[in-house]
């Protein structure tokens, strides 16, 4: 597997007076359906352990983090060509991108937004499987709006 991940522990990514935070379900423009609760549930994770907030229900939360994962992509990064058989193909990228709006609700206003933010992960076909790669596709995903939303303060 390829990347780098990195984070921040503690919290503290968001204004000193949100508290709580709604992560409505994701909606998600692609024909991979399970990404749709995995990023939602990465989110509420994040909520809780890197952005200093609590989850909370939609009518009583101080913001929210609305997603809409736009593209899946499964390509082949590391290949080469072999006669009578195609591509024997040594490395695949998975890349999920995703719309993202994070909402001050009391004041209505945007703290941070992205028309389109990616993550990635590598995997090799003959070792793992493409779930290894979509995992950390997601993992790297939640971690760059996590620094969206920190680098605002």
């Amino acid at each position: 597997m390829g990347g780098c991940l990195y984070g921040f522990s503690g919290g503290g990514g968001l204004p000193s007076d949100i508290h709580t935070v709604y992560v409505p379900p994701v909606e998600n423009q692609t024909s991979r359906f399970e990404l749709t609760q995995e990023l939602t549930q990465g989110l509420l994770d994040a909520v809780r352990g890197r952005l200093g907030a609590q989850p909370g229900a939609q009518n009583e939360a101080d913001a929210v983090i609305r997603a809409r994962i736009t593209n899946y992509t499964d390509q082949a990064v590391s290949f080469q060509g072999r006669q009578d058989v195609g591509a024997q193909v040594f490395q695949r990228r998975v890349t999920v991108t995703a719309s993202v709006e994070i909402v001050d609700l009391r004041k209505n206003q945007t703290l941070w937004s992205s028309g389109a933010v990616s993550g990635t992960g590598e995997y090799a076909p003959d070792k793992e499987s493409d779930q290894d790669a979509i995992q950390l596709a997601l993992d790297n995903l939640i971690q760059k709006i996590v620094d969206g939303a920190q680098s605002q303060w």
